[in-house]
Formats: C-alpha cells, structure tokens, sequence
C-alpha cells in the first residue's frame, strides 16, 4: 500500500521529515487495533498471534491482513478513509495490490471493487524481500544473479591490477547478495553461478579469452591466516546470517518469535524440532543450518527442558556425546533432555546392551560428574559460545566455520607493502606462479629454459638456483650477514630464526623486493624482448622498490631502510668494479 503526502508540509530532505512521517503514519496502526478491539474487522491467524495479525507496517510500506468477509472490507476501506482525512496524506490504492486466498479468491473482484486496487501476483516483494506462500524458487535470484552482471559490465577489469579486482570482489560483489541471504538458504546452482561471476572476474577481467585458473576457488574463499586471500565464502556466510534468527528466537521475545513457537515448536525445545515437508523456505533453512549453531552454543542449565543430555555442551566444554562416544553409540534415546533424563533415581537412560569393561567406568565416571548437578525452576539459557559476553555475531561463527588447525604462513599480509605484492607472494607460497614448468603442465607449447642461465625454469631455479638469484643472495648474505634461503616457505619460517622482530619484519620486505624484482626482470626478457639482465640492474631493480615501499612504513623506520638499501648498492658496485667491469654502463633500464 502506497502512501503520499498531498499538502504541502516540510522540504523533501529535512531531517525532521521522516521523524514526522513516522509518528503519523504510527496512527494507522493505532487505529487498525482499535477497530480490532470494538470487533470491526479481525485479525489473521489468532491461534498463531495473540488476537490475530493485522498490520505489518515499516515506513509507508505497509501490508494489511484481514480475514473472509466484506462487511469488515468494508469497514477497512473506511477507517482508510478516515486516516487520510485525519492525517492529510493519500492512500495511493492505484499502486497498491490485493492478494486473495482461499476461498476469498472467488469473490477478490469484489474486493477489488471495495479497494480500488488491482490484483498482485506472486511473488511480490515487500522491503526487498520476495514473498511467497511457496517455497522461493531458483528463478526468483535472478534479480540477484542481474545485479551482478549489472557490476561486472561497468567495472573495465582489464584495466585493474589483481589487487584492485580483490578489493572489488570483497568491498562490492560479495556484499551485493547479503540482504536476500540474510533470510533465505540459497540454492546450490545459485551459489555456483555467483561464484562463477565473481571467478570470472577475478582470473579473467572482463576479457573473453579464456584465462588460466591458478588454483581452486574453494582456496581463494579461506581467511588469509588460513591459507587463502580472505574472498567472502557466501555459502558460510549464508549459513551464520541465517543463525543469527535462530538465536533470537531462542533468546528473545516478539510477534515474529511467537508465531514460529507456535507454528513450529509447539510443545518441542529449539533441538528437538526437525524439518517436515511444507515447512516455509525460511524455516526450512534454519533447521538445515541448526546443526552447525548448536554445535557452538553453550547452555546455561535451568529447568533442562531445552537441553538435550548427550548432544549439547552443557557441562564442561564438550557434549557428553563426543566426551563418551562409546555410550553415545549404545544408548537408546540420544536426543533424550536433561529433564527426562533427571526425571528418576537412578538417571532415566537406557542402553541397547549391558555394560562391560570400558563402558562402564565412563558410565561410573559420568554418573559421578551429574550426581551433584541441580535443576532449577527457570528456564535453560543458551550462551553463544565464541563470545565473552554470551551475544552472537556473525563474524565469530565465519571465523569458526572456516578455520583449521593447519597453520599457514599469513606474516606477509601483516607487512607494509603493496597487496599486489602480497598477491603475488601468495602465488609463490602456493607454487602456482606462471614460471615455465607450470605453463608447460597447462599444456602450453614452448621453451621451458630459463632466460637468464638457459636451464629448466621452475619457481625453485628462477627465484632461488640460478646464477643470478644465487649473486643477489649471497650480496645479501655478505651486507647483511644474514644465510641464503633455501626457497619461498623457508623465507617466511626458518631464515630469520633468532633475528629480532623489528629487523625481521624489514628483512622481509627487503625479500619481497627481492623476489619481485626478479620476476620482473624475467618478464622483461621473455615478454618485452629486453636483454638480458645482469645481476648489477636486478639489485638496483630490488634498492628502488625497497625505497617506494618505506613510504608505507613508520617514519622512524625509514632511515635504516634507506641506509640498508645504499650498502647493498655499494657492495654490489664494488664487487663488480673489483672484477673490471664498468658498472657505469650496465645500470639501465632499472
């Protein structure tokens, strides 16, 4: 139902407009409940909500419920009228819809005809969302699927670095979907094609030549301390936006918490209520997603009604399931609660086989830990788990649902460099930088020798083994007494062992610059046919992007960069001039 003001009031744009708008279009709900209560119309579902819903009502959208019958249609339209005379604003009943069910879809002309407003189909959308009294279908996403092309076809991929393609990926394309995925579990085939987009644009720019994938996109989408570039997983990012109702159901009081108590769980706990066929899309996603929320909720004992014995953490830090996987896998009511089981001396639980041995030294040791344990006349509290202060947020559960107990090397996104450089660190961690070795194994055709010593080029031989890496390292070693690498993990872990955290942390970008340098010259050579480096250039390719980066460091810590970089150059052009070369003519092109 569409709502406008016809008299002049305050300047579109005047903050105290919406606040006016708000305390007057307030009334309307006001006068729909007095209706209510002197029995002129009725609200919807009562056994659901207390004295039935009548009104639904955000701002000037506004969607009204009222049962099968035209003398109430009637007094609806008029207290409609009445609010517009009383308010000065205007029902605008040409752009508003009447959605008939039941039974009342054979008279929904005659409604029309009370209302002045045509008819709606399904699915409508009220504050974005699509409504539907079936469950939403995967054509009901292409809005979301648009929105994304919409983005892809005004951003010029081809004209952005990688890092600005994962800024975009992270800041715009991920967050696109958020609102619809915050009520409804999306759809496998919808997940893909999103993923595919976001893919696309991330390897492929907006080009449609196909281009080589360096690794999976499931890698891509893990958290940067996990081994990824930290892109949004939206399937994990479904499943915690869609926990954070389910803790407000459990935990908080409301209309919406009251009709899906009673709709739902009647006389059933949060944990005991399963899935049913015609349940609604969005129950339906929250119970596929309550495993995984249990699984990190703790509870606070009470009553025991809502806590189940052996699957929930409510003494200790673990479930008694995982505690006791032996008597788990014998016992005969596994989803029993604490109350029922409590409910008898000696505890109601039964087992499908006598205990022996093992088992029954932890049925002893069990019976011994919840021999003390006391109910209370309240009821059970859930405390999320992953908080301090018992509160969900959805960034804890992401953060849970996506780490492993791998660790990974995550210190280069903790230092002061350019994130392209950050990007292309990863590659080489990953071991999916484009040296020659790996095309070849993409199929590609051609020489796989290495530009600069004309032996097989791999990520190892390139960065590491060949004669002009060895140079630039040992130089290194010499200045700053520090050992040789062996390769790319061993940088970020063994090679600066006993160095201070402060020198560690320039070393580091001082290898980076290294690195790059390197990898740059090498596509020089291959791609812009230039020749051939000589290990003097490649040292003051690697001085020069140490100078740019201390821009980005602290301004106490940029003296010792710049003197660390003026050693290695006069190191280098002394080790070259002692050997008679003129260095003079070899520095170019740096």
């Amino acid at each position: 139902m569409a709502i406008t003001s016809r008299r002049k009031g305050v300047r579109q744009g005047d903050p105290l407009s919406p606040l006016l708008f708000n305390i007057i279009v307030d009334m309307l709900a006001i006068l729909i409940c007095r209706a209510k209560e002197n029995g002129q119309i009725s609200g919807v579902v009562p056994h659901l909500v207390d004295d039935g819903h009548s009104v639904l009502q955000h701002a000037d959208d506004t969607i009204i419920f009222m049962e099968n019958n035209f003398d109430q249609a009637v007094n609806m339209n008029l207290l409609l009228c009445a609010f517009e005379q009383l308010s000065g604003l205007e029902i605008n009943f040409h752009k508003s819809q009447l959605f008939c069910f039941g039974e009342a879809k054979n008279q929904q002309c005659i409604y029309s005809q009370i209302f002045g407003c045509g008819m709606g189909t399904f699915p409508f959308r009220y504050l974005g969302i699509p409504m539907h009294f079936r469950r939403i279908k995967n054509d009901n996403w292409k809005e979301v699927e648009e929105r994304f092309q919409k983005k892809l076809c005004a951003w010029k991929g081809k004209m952005l670095s990688v890092e600005w393609r994962l800024v975009l990926i992270n800041s715009v394309l991920s967050n696109l979907s958020m609102y619809m995925f915050s009520f409804f579990e999306v759809p496998r085939e919808v997940l893909k094609k999103l993923d595919f987009y976001r893919s696309r644009f991330f390897w492929q720019c907006d080009e449609h030549k196909k281009k080589y994938r360096l690794t999976k996109w499931s890698i891509l989408c893990s958290p940067k301390d996990q081994g990824g570039l930290g892109i949004l997983n939206l399937d994990v990012q479904n499943k915690c936006l869609l926990s954070k109702w389910l803790f407000r159901l459990i935990n908080e009081d409301g209309v919406w918490q009251q009709l899906l108590r009673r709709k739902y769980l009647r006389h059933k706990t949060i944990t005991q209520v399963e899935y049913m066929p015609g349940d609604s899309h969005f129950w339906s996603g929250l119970m596929n997603i309550k495993p995984d929320f249990l699984r990190l909720v703790r509870f606070q004992l009470g009553n025991g009604a809502q806590i189940r014995f052996w699957e929930d953490t409510w003494l200790g830090n673990m479930s008694f399931k995982r505690q006791y996987p032996g008597l788990y896998n014998i016992v005969r009511k596994k989803s029993a609660s604490v109350s029922t089981v409590f409910r008898s001396n000696p505890l109601n639980v039964a087992f499908r086989r006598s205990l022996v041995d093992n088992n029954l030294s932890q049925w002893q040791q069990l019976v011994a830990r919840v021999v003390d344990v006391q109910l209370h006349d309240r009821d059970d509290r859930f405390i999320w788990s992953l908080h301090q202060n018992g509160m969900f947020t959805v960034r804890s559960m992401y953060r849970a649902l996506t780490t492993n107990e791998v660790p990974h090397h995550h210190v280069i996104w903790k230092l002061k460099i350019p994130l392209k450089i950050k990007v292309f660190m990863w590659y080489l961690l990953k071991g999916v930088t484009l040296t020659k070795d790996n095309l070849a194994r993409r199929r590609w055709k051609g020489s796989v020798r290495c530009c600069f010593c004309n032996l097989d080029e791999t990520i190892q031989h390139l960065f590491f083994d060949c004669p002009n890496a060895k140079f630039i390292w040992r130089l290194v070693q010499v200045v700053f007494n520090l050992p040789m690498p062996l390769n790319v993990n061993d940088i970020f872990t063994n090679w600066l062992n006993g160095v201070n955290k402060k020198l560690r942390y320039q070393a580091w970008v001082g290898a980076c610059a290294t690195l790059w340098a390197i990898w740059l010259s090498r596509n020089d050579v291959v791609f812009n046919k230039a020749q051939v480096f000589s290990s003097l250039q490649v040292i003051f390719r690697v001085t020069h992007w140490i100078r740019f980066w201390a821009l980005l460091q602290k301004e106490e810590g940029r003296p010792p960069i710049m003197s660390g970089c003026l050693a290695l150059e006069v190191a280098a052009m002394e080790c070259f001039a002692s050997n008679g070369w003129l260095f003079s003519n070899r520095i170019a092109h740096v």
